[in-house]
């Protein structure tokens, strides 16, 4: 899904299958190190919960678009590996909740992972959690 996409217009909005192609495309933006193609799939006041970001910034929750930005930039700095490989994922559209459960290569690392996301009424991300388990074999 092309990020221009993300907010269209269409009947099709909320179905199962526009939740797979948003959660493709966050995946292949994350792939391509495309911090902007990520964040256009954020809302401009999204609140953010990482552990990562916690060690990053200081904080686990990241405010703001722009705050978002520098986080991810910074985290980015710092890994010279990662590859995201998506598992499922999970959508409620009556509450407008995609789950996106995935393998991540960060590094020599290699997690389970999810990001939870609630999608405001244009179809971006205005709450998200990130959330990293287990090692992955």
């Amino acid at each position: 899904m092309n990020p221009a996409d993300i907010t269209a217009t269409a009947p099709a909005r909320w179905s199962r299958d526009w939740a797979e192609a948003w959660a493709r495309g966050w995946i292949a933006a994350w792939n391509a190190r495309d911090v902007d193609a990520v964040l256009a799939r954020f809302a401009d006041n999204v609140e953010f919960r990482s552990p990562k970001a916690a060690v990053i910034t200081g904080n686990g929750t990241v405010r703001g678009k722009a705050d978002l930005a520098a986080y991810w930039h910074a985290a980015l700095g710092q890994i010279t590996v990662l590859r995201f490989t998506l598992d499922a994922v999970n959508w409620d559209g009556a509450s407008r909740t995609l789950t996106i459960r995935y393998i991540a290569e960060l590094g020599p690392q290699r997690l389970l992972a999810a990001e939870i996301l609630d999608l405001d009424y244009n179809g971006l991300a205005r709450i998200g959690t990130a959330l990293y388990g287990a090692p992955a074999s």
